[in-house]
């Protein structure tokens, strides 16, 4: 069990996806991620194995929900500064995003 406290450590933020691009260097399919986090974070880079039900396509322009706060790490040469956040389910992962457009950057409690 964690505490509240533990819980608000995690700043998870709404952000845009502005490109998309195939990770080349990814040993499981991934995709390169350019994401908006709006005026305060500004953009930030992530790798994410999300090409078994999105396209490049699909996901531009779409709303995600990252955790912002975790140091960046390489992966497959991408520095990944966000961790965008999905359902592992049995037929890939599932992003989890809002029901309606709100501001990038905006806070998820």
């Amino acid at each position: 069990m964690i505490t509240i406290d533990d819980f608000v450590k995690v700043d998870m933020r709404v952000g845009t996806i502005l490109e998309t691009t195939l990770n080349e260097k990814a040993r499981k399919p991934a995709y390169k991620l350019i994401i908006d986090f709006g005026e305060e974070l500004g953009v930030k880079t992530s790798s994410a194995q999300l090409t078994e039900l999105y396209t490049e396509e699909q996901l531009e322009g779409r709303q995600i929900i990252a955790v912002v706060n975790f140091p960046p790490r390489r992966v497959a040469g991408v520095k990944s500064e966000v961790l965008v956040l999905g359902t592992d389910s049995e037929q890939g992962t599932v992003l989890l995003a809002v029901s309606e457009m709100v501001k990038n950057g905006d806070r998820i409690y």
